[in-house]
């Protein structure tokens, strides 16, 4: 077979005709055109030895404009020819086989010529035939396309079906990928051509293109996407996402009739996508070696079959083999490996699932432990606590009842003075231990299992009380103390109005920051307290505070990041008495209730401001309830 390239295109028939065989050169069956506009011209001469009739056949399917130019003594200029290629309509050709054929009436010695003109940059494979071997070829040949898209569509479907199932966008990714691959492949076949549009060619023709620059952009999408998740570098990624822009780019072309321009294109695009899929290869990582080493076995096979299609569409190498757009073999090893690595994939993240629900499994039981454990300690704590404040009671009972006893008793007046002074310290002391010990119960029942809903079902904590009430407490409780300024106790509340929580209890929580005023506010300075109505949120609309500020004292300013811990003492108050749980019940109380407790510090001046939510309207007849059964 010889080969003679017309640059012009201008050659016809009876021109070439008339060329000596110098004028053409040798070519191997297989030849590389390069992308070019010219005309090719192929020389065949029948052997010697040949009989019977021959067919002549022209690959790929994808060739624009092939004539076929068999020896007809009957025709005018002595040659039967024969127009075909994508831009012919397949119901025109004489022989209904995939690649573009001619049948030849085998006389030895003569010459067939063949003139292919195409935008494609693809090899050409022209060959003489015997009918019989020319049929077997295309038979094996649709059976070939219809098992390798039959894989791939398999696949497809199965990607699909998975996407939908698991809501996962890798194997969608990959479903348009595969989708298109299998498109491509047949119309690359020609099998759009001859089922599809067999009329319309050069519909045929574009839709051929597009889905080869869709499998372009779906594959250039998915191995984003992929390729990102498995070590690629954020600047390799977006040079990746550079080619998705190929297609919009091709489609603009095809849709203002620059075919060649669309199809140049590749040229450009391929070497820098062989580039990044060699950078892809060195930057793969990942805990799975198995799933890198699919990803690497598919990432060079691919960008080896691109950079071999490159090469050979610029005429640059010559393969001996027919590469197709898409090729068979790299497409049908591209939508296998592709499909294990999602299943590799989807079996680690459901690996790593399991280890997830068994972790969260055994956090929740060791959680649910703890939480039992607690509960068990709190009932003991509690049961404890209450065993302690019934001998506590009983010596508040005897103290009041040796204090009314003394006056009748026939002592001296130092003893009857000495007795009483006894007799009133026992009465504080015990009435001290138990507020400690009602302090540390109440504590223990937030902590162990009560819950959010504490201060609402508790019969501890009642749901509502009178500001004023609270207020009488606090000054007749503290009535002793001169520097104590309870001028500003004024909250100004409607009688509809109540503060939030039990009485009793809020005013332990007063209580507790007086005497922790008291106890470490520097001596002979003011103990100012003053309680107002403030807005809120739309949750809580109004607020009742009260506000406690003092002179800092001798043992210092408290640690901010401490102040509310549990058991959380300054160093310089080891001297006085106390458990450390004082503020730090008052703010979990205050919380529970729906308020809150903070501290401030300006200048010298140590502050904290007491937040409870105010209630309006009468009490429910559930309140009411644990208000009685409180008292």
């Amino acid at each position: 077979m010889a080969l003679k390239v017309d640059g012009q295109a201008r050659l016809d028939i009876e021109q070439v005709a008339r060329l000596s065989a110098d004028a053409f050169s040798p070519v191997p069956a297989t030849v590389s055109l390069g992308h070019t506009a010219a005309a090719h011209w192929f020389r065949l001469v029948v052997p010697a030895d040949a009989q019977g009739t021959a067919t002549v056949v022209v690959q790929p399917s994808d060739l624009d404009d092939v004539h076929l130019y068999v020896p007809d003594p009957q025709s005018a200029n002595g040659w039967q020819t024969h127009r075909q290629g994508d831009l012919s309509p397949y119901t025109d050709r004489v022989r209904k086989m995939l690649p573009f054929a001619a049948d030849v009436n085998m006389r030895p010695g003569s010459v067939v010529f063949v003139r292919v003109q195409t935008h494609h940059a693809s090899n050409i494979r022209v060959r003489l035939l015997s009918a019989a071997a020319a049929d077997r070829e295309n038979a094996a040949t649709l059976v070939g396309v219809g098992l390798s898209g039959g894989v791939v569509l398999v696949l497809a479907c199965a990607s699909l079906l998975s996407a939908i199932v698991f809501r996962d966008r890798y194997w969608a990714a990959n479903a348009l990928f595969q989708l298109a691959t299998m498109a491509s492949l047949w119309a690359c076949f020609g099998l759009a051509s001859q089922f599809v549009f067999p009329t319309e060619p050069a519909l045929a023709d574009r839709v051929t293109m597009v889905c080869g620059f869709a499998q372009f952009f779906f594959g250039s999408l998915f191995y984003r996407l992929l390729y990102r998740r498995y070590g690629a570098p954020g600047w390799l990624a977006h040079l990746q996402s550079l080619t998705l822009l190929v297609f919009p780019a091709q489609l603009a072309l095809l849709a203002l009739d620059q075919v060649a321009w669309a199809l140049q294109l590749y040229n450009v695009v391929l070497p820098f996508v062989i580039v990044l899929g060699l950078a892809m290869v060195a930057a793969l990582n990942g805990p799975d070696a198995l799933l890198l080493n699919l990803l690497r076995v598919n990432l060079l096979g691919t960008t080896t079959c691109i950079a071999l299609l490159w090469v050979t569409q610029l005429g640059w190498f010559e393969t001996g083999f027919m590469p197709l757009i898409p090729s068979v073999f790299i497409n049908v090893l591209t939508a296998v490996v592709l499909h294990l690595v999602l299943v590799r994939r989807h079996v680690l993240l459901g690996r790593d699932r399991d280890r997830e629900q068994r972790s969260l499994v055994l956090s929740r039981l060791h959680v649910d432990f703890q939480r039992s454990k607690r509960e068990e300690d709190g009932r003991f704590l509690s049961m404890l606590l209450h065993e302690m404040r019934s001998p506590l009671a009983v010596l508040l009972v005897a103290a009041k009842a040796l204090g009314k006893k003394l006056p009748s008793l026939p002592l001296a007046d130092a003893v009857q003075e000495g007795a009483a002074r006894d007799v009133s310290r026992i009465d504080k002391s015990v009435r001290q231990m138990r507020d400690m010990l009602q302090q540390v119960q109440i504590s223990s029942e937030m902590e162990h299992g009560v819950g959010p809903d504490f201060a609402l079902h508790s019969p501890h904590l009642p749901a509502r009380c009178n500001a004023d009430e609270v207020s009488a407490v606090l000054v007749s409780e503290h009535e002793s103390f001169a520097r104590l300024d309870v001028s500003g106790l004024s909250a100004r509340m409607r009688e509809d109005q109540a503060v939030a929580g039990n009485a009793q209890i809020v005013s332990m929580m007063v209580s507790n920051l007086v005497d922790n005023a008291v106890k470490y506010a520097a001596a002979d300075t003011p103990i100012v307290i003053r309680s107002s109505v403030r807005p809120g949120n739309w949750e809580r609309p109004l607020l009742w505070s009260l506000v406690l500020s003092n002179g800092v004292g001798p043992i210092g300013f408290p640690d901010p990041l401490l102040v509310f811990t549990k058991y959380y003492r300054a160093p310089g108050a080891r001297q006085h008495s106390g458990t450390g749980l004082g503020l730090y019940w008052v703010r979990g109380m205050a919380r529970i209730l729906g308020g809150d407790l903070t501290h401030v510090v300006q200048g010298d001046q140590v502050i904290f401001e007491l937040v409870l939510p105010i209630l309006e309207g009468e009490p429910s007849e559930e309140e009411e309830s644990r208000s009685t059964a409180s008292s």
